[in-house]
C-alpha cells in the first residue's frame, strides 16, 4: 500500500489450499522495477530464501516473523 495516497499497489489472492510461501516474489512483480518499494510485511510463511532474495533484490525493508518450523 502506498502511505501517502493508501492507494493498494500489489494484491494477490489465493486458494486456501494453497500455501502463502512461495508468493511474495510474483507480488513484488507487479510492481514496476522503477518503483521504489519502502518496507514488505509478511508473515512466518514467508520467512524462505526465494523470499528474503526477492525482496533484497528490490532494496525493500523486511518485515517477517521466524516461521515455526525455522532456527537460528
Amino acid at each position: 500500500m502506498d502511505r501517502v495516497t493508501t492507494n493498494i499497489r500489489a494484491v494477490e489472492f489465493t486458494p486456501s489450499r494453497d500455501g502463502d510461501g512461495p508468493r511474495p516474489p510474483d507480488i513484488l512483480n507487479q510492481m514496476p522495477e522503477s518503483e521504489q518499494i519502502g518496507t514488505v510485511t509478511a508473515g512466518g510463511a514467508c520467512d524462505t530464501r526465494r523470499c528474503h532474495s526477492a525482496i533484497i533484490a528490490r532494496d525493500a525493508f523486511q518485515i517477517i516473523p521466524i516461521r515455526k518450523t525455522g532456527g537460528l
